[in-house]
């Protein structure tokens, strides 16, 4: 593979890593804009609306997987591009909430059928470290568009909220970019009689929710932190945020370097930061504590989303990366649903009164996972050293 073709796959697959962040990030600023368009919607209806597409991704992704082994993925991908492009620009057009609302599910069915390949495709892809680099390219892609989505589509919804759902017509020229610069991966053609994933695979799916539950915390419950301590409002929390996101940007980009070194101790790396972060969160009392808390938060969960799609995709052959990887995207949009209710029940359970104690029992939860890692790591080298002794 020359030169070029490498750069120009490597563009192909990290384009998709835009469009799992769409969903949300392209309607968030427009929301009091669009409640006025739909004054007969509640303001539940209108919560739901931006998680709604999470809804139908978690069981396409699955059923993709599943086609991964028996369709090509080329003609997945883009099949899932037609459904994103029509569901996302076309909702931008539509007077009425209920089909706005279908067409929001139709968004999550054609983000169902993307994103887990926006993954697999780099295992297919790409070996050694360039998979991990761009492991971690992938996820900066998705953090930066996140915040750039979100800065653009507020300013567009403050010319017409419609405008801000044109950010989804950037499917159209990721739909091009794949037509014409990413091939089929090759198969061995042995994945539909080999389908059974190693039990390591479950493992880092379950983790990976578990991590993402941990990832949402700062997300849901910053701006309340900071109105229940007295040290901001909604600025303060939109900059400790951006923090948070620009730490996780900061260690994608370098992922692969922290990979070549630490290896499989990246993910008992990151859980141990996160600890750090975490533990000065709790105490912090002061607003740049607080930043320094979760910046260092930042860049330990930010080693841990990449961490776990590279080690799932090294535990499979190609043609059962994306029956793998969709389970783990489907853990990961899980996660994100269960995180604030976990909360809600250790704060019932334990009968905690501020927000401050959410973050003490994430760097519980943090170390805990992060000793049973280290414990099963130990137990794994006796048994190997056992076995070659017998």
């Amino acid at each position: 593979m020359n030169s070029s073709t490498q750069k120009n796959l490597s563009f192909a697959v990290l384009s998709l890593s835009i469009l799992a962040v769409l969903a949300v990030t392209a309607v968030a600023p427009a929301l009091g804009r669009i409640q006025l368009s739909f004054p007969q919607a509640s303001i539940l209806e209108l919560q739901m609306m931006l998680n709604f597409p999470a809804l139908f991704l978690i069981p396409f992704s699955l059923l993709s997987g599943q086609l991964t082994l028996r369709f090509k993925k080329r003609h997945i991908l883009l099949t899932g591009l037609v459904i994103y492009f029509i569901s996302g620009v076309g909702s931008a057009f539509i007077t009425n909430f209920t089909v706005f609302m279908v067409l929001r599910a139709f968004l999550g069915i054609g983000m169902g059928m993307v994103t887990p390949l926006s993954f697999s495709l780099i295992a297919d892809l790409f070996s050694g470290d360039k998979r991990a680099k761009l492991m971690g390219f992938s996820s900066a892609v998705a953090t930066s568009s996140a915040i750039l989505m979100s800065l653009i589509s507020g300013w567009l919804a403050l010319y017409n909220w419609r405008f801000a759902l044109g950010a989804y017509g950037i499917s159209l020229v990721v739909f091009i970019i794949v037509y014409l610069y990413l091939p089929e991966p090759p198969s061995s053609g042995q994945a539909i009689k080999q389908a059974k994933l190693p039990s390591l695979v479950y493992a880092v799916v379950l983790f990976n929710m578990f991590s993402i539950v941990i990832f949402n915390l700062i997300s849901n419950q910053m701006a309340f932190y900071l109105k229940d301590t007295n040290l901001g409002d909604s600025a303060e929390s939109g900059i400790a945020i951006a923090a948070y996101q620009g730490a996780q940007f900061l260690v994608a980009l370098i992922f692969d370097k922290i990979y070549r070194i630490l290896k499989n101790n990246t993910a008992i790396f990151g859980l141990v930061v996160s600890v750090i972060g975490f533990i000065i969160l709790f105490s912090a009392n002061s607003l740049w504590m607080i930043i320094l808390a979760v910046f260092i938060t930042g860049l330990g969960i930010g080693t841990l989303v990449p961490y776990n799609a590279l080690t799932i995709s090294n535990q499979v052959s190609p043609d059962l990366s994306g029956w793998a990887l969709s389970l783990n995207t489907s853990a990961l949009f899980a996660g994100q649903f269960i995180s604030p209710f976990l909360f809600s029940l250790i704060s019932t359970i334990f009968g905690f009164s501020s927000v401050r104690f959410y973050f003490l029992s994430a760097a519980v939860m943090c170390a805990m996972v992060a000793l049973i890692i280290f414990s099963a790591k130990i137990n794994h080298r006796k048994n190997r050293v056992d076995k070659t002794v017998v």
